[in-house]
């Protein structure tokens, strides 16, 4: 690793998840695996390459460098870019053999043309607006023509249409499912038949079994991560955040710590420094909030975290330098945690963290690969 700051990820956990998430919603429903934003920090590459062992060939990402680190590393991979695509760049999705998503009939006209120059059919999915009103082909008086032109386009092949929830309520989801759904039996009438429907999420998922149509969308519940749905599956955290040691020094009452002097000792008192900061995506927030745990003991973070640094009061504990400290995980602060002490949410917390953490991939307890993204 060539550092003792890393993140580990529980291959065990990982395919146990995946495993239920396929049971819960049977062999007729695919599950399209979301590793957008590094597999929420996991690792794309390797996350990827588990999950396809483990039977999924569906993986949705956010943007066109996503998908292209992902066609790099398995040739084989259905890979949905869900987010937008300048037209600038839609030659690459033709390159990669990629799926894009396409929400407009100007977009729609630019890929077939591009498609023409080597006479390829491309698979596209159309993102369709029921209430999020982010990204999608609004449901209008022009809505139905222009799915026929797409659809009549020489060198595009609708294969999949999808929205998302807005999660409010069930009244309102109920609404945005039944308006999509009205869409496609009206395009089905008119003999456009779409293969693949989508429209929940991993919450969606859990919450409304009635709307899962041919695939699922599961990013966070994949990886441990859970909310509202909690406790309907059997689902376990994948991610933890550890390191040692670099430091430790003895201070006297009335000493500080750190910029500003913003924490001064009351005590004589040991503080241990560790090698991580908000550079490596730990929030910088956390500062007179969060907690270590080292031999099951809990410690605080004192002082503002910095970007590289940070310090923990270890009080009058003699603590060995090879401990390991674990700073989110099953010994210590939870993920969840963090997330409500940051004021933010979970995938926030893990998504974040940067490529020059390594990632430790564990199976059985033992180290089975590492990630570090820095030395490729």
């Amino acid at each position: 690793m060539l550092r003792d700051t890393h993140l580990k990820i529980n291959i065990n956990h990982l395919e146990h998840n995946i495993n239920e998430i396929q049971s819960f919603v049977g062999p007729n429903v695919i599950v399209g695996a979301v590793i957008k934003a590094n597999a929420y920090g996991h690792g794309a590459k390797y996350i990827s390459k588990i999950l396809y062992e483990a039977g999924v060939n569906y993986f949705l990402v956010a943007t066109l460098v996503e998908a292209i680190q992902l066609r790099q590393s398995n040739k084989d991979y259905n890979i949905l870019i869900m987010g937008h695509t300048p037209n600038d760049y839609l030659q690459k999705v033709i390159e990669y053999d990629l799926i894009p998503t396409i929400f407009s009939l100007e977009q729609a006209e630019s890929l077939n043309e591009m498609a023409a120059i080597t006479n390829q059919k491309i698979p596209i999915h159309l993102k369709i607006e029921t209430g999020f009103n982010r990204l999608g082909l609004q449901i209008n008086d022009q809505t139905l023509a222009i799915i026929r032109s797409i659809n009549q386009m020489k060198h595009l092949m609708i294969e999949g249409a999808f929205t998302h929830l807005t999660l409010k309520g069930k009244e309102t989801d109920s609404k945005q499912f039944n308006d999509f759904l009205t869409l496609m039996k009206t395009l089905d009438k008119e003999n456009i038949h779409i293969p693949i429907k989508h429209i929940c999420d991993s919450i969606g998922m859990v919450l409304y079994p009635e709307f899962h149509l041919n695939m699922v969308r599961v990013g966070a519940i994949l990886y441990g991560l859970q909310s509202e749905e909690r406790g309907v599956l059997n689902i376990k955290e994948v991610l933890s955040f550890h390191t040692k040691l670099s430091y430790t020094k003895q201070l006297k009452k009335g000493e500080s710590i750190s910029y500003g002097n913003r924490w001064i000792a009351t005590k004589d008192t040991t503080i241990g420094t560790l090698p991580f900061g908000y550079a490596d995506g730990y929030p910088r927030e956390m500062y007179q909030k969060a907690t270590v745990v080292i031999k099951q003991k809990t410690y605080p973070i004192v002082g503002v975290i910095c970007m590289d640094q940070c310090m923990v009061d270890l009080g009058d504990d003699i603590i060995d330098m090879d401990e390991m400290v674990t700073i989110f995980g099953k010994e210590g602060v939870s993920i969840e945690k963090l997330a409500q002490l940051s004021v933010t949410n979970k995938n926030d917390i893990v998504s974040r963290y940067t490529s020059r953490v390594p990632r430790v991939y564990e199976k059985d307890g033992k180290p089975y690969y590492i990630e570090n993204e820095l030395l490729r």
